[in-house]
C-alpha cells in the first residue's frame, strides 16, 4: 500500500487499522516482533476490513 496514492479517508482507515492491530497484540500479550510478516499482514487485513465496514 503506497501512502502517496491514498485519499484522506483511506489514510485514516489505515491508521485506525494499525491501532487495532497493536490493540490486539497488546490484548494477547504478544509483541509485533513475535509475528511473521505474513501473520501481521493477515491481522492487518482483518483489522482494515473491520474498520471500513463500520
Amino acid at each position: 500500500m503506497n501512502a502517496q496514492h491514498l485519499n484522506k479517508n483511506e489514510v485514516d482507515a489505515v491508521i485506525l487499522a494499525l491501532d487495532e492491530c497493536y490493540r490486539r497484540l497488546h490484548a494477547a500479550n504478544v509483541s509485533a516482533r513475535d509475528l511473521t510478516q505474513e501473520g501481521f499482514s493477515l491481522m492487518f487485513k482483518s483489522a482494515y476490513q473491520g474498520i471500513i465496514q463500520k
